[in-house]
């Protein structure tokens, strides 16, 4: 069964803490920074701001699904995720993933719920079915140059 406490993963790039305008001035005594606190889990986003989506985008399935294959085999292109992702999806949450959905195998389907935006960032929220009657919601968000913006997976109720 798919534990619900490792299935998190990284978010839009609203929740990462960038460095303040300028960064550090050299010469001058730092202080060490405070410990980061974790990131926020966004939420899906709500209905209201979600649309029922009948007809999927196929391209936007096609990134969903070769993305979560990447994240059940725990080897990701960097390439493919914003600046922000790459830095927030660390090799350590992609093996915690890994672990928790590389042995469900192969999704039975995957079928888009509901899609929106979110700022410059569109989203849609599929759910993964597996032969075990294993579910999840895996929701991908894309920005304007395609490139993976957030992704988080929750099971479903």
């Amino acid at each position: 069964m798919i534990r619900t406490t490792l299935l998190l993963l990284v978010l839009f790039a609203s929740t990462i803490a960038a460095v303040p305008p300028g960064g550090a001035t050299v010469g001058q005594p730092q202080e060490p920074p405070p410990a980061p606190a974790p990131p926020p889990l966004a939420p899906i986003p709500a209905q209201t701001a979600a649309t029922p989506s009948p007809a999927p985008d196929p391209a936007m399935l096609a990134k969903a699904k070769n993305e979560f294959a990447q994240l059940q085999s725990g080897k990701i292109d960097r390439a493919m995720l914003t600046t922000e992702m790459d830095t927030a999806l660390t090799d350590d949450k992609v093996a915690s993933v890994k672990s928790s959905i590389g042995s469900l195998g192969a999704p039975v389907s995957f079928v888009q719920q509901r899609t929106g935006t979110q700022g410059d960032v569109r989203f849609a929220v599929y759910l993964v079915t597996f032969t075990d009657g294993s579910r999840l919601d895996f929701l991908i968000g894309l920005d304007g140059q395609g490139k993976v913006a957030g992704m988080r997976l929750l099971p479903t109720q």
